[in-house]
């Protein structure tokens, strides 16, 4: 797991309208928590960055999924070369 990579989104349900706002780890599982009784998908639109490089990405995906940058950062090991 790379540490330094963090999520952050937001997640909607296009068919009650409700929506909300959250960041989590790299390979965690996005998760709305969302439950009502209409029918659809809960959506989220999120982007990915590296805390030790600044590289980022985007993603669209479906509710409780766990999410990968596969990001291998090299800043980290450039600054142990450098040292």
């Amino acid at each position: 797991m790379n540490a330094e990579v963090a999520w952050g989104g937001r997640w909607e349900h296009a068919e009650c309208g409700a929506s909300g706002d959250a960041v989590w780890d790299d390979e965690d599982t996005a998760s709305s928590g969302h439950d009502c009784d209409r029918g659809g998908v809960v959506t989220w639109s999120a982007e990915w960055e590296c805390h030790g490089c600044g590289a980022g990405g985007v993603d669209q995906f479906d509710d409780d999924t766990t999410k990968y940058a596969d990001h291998e950062c090299v800043g980290d090991e450039d600054d142990e070369v450098a040292a």
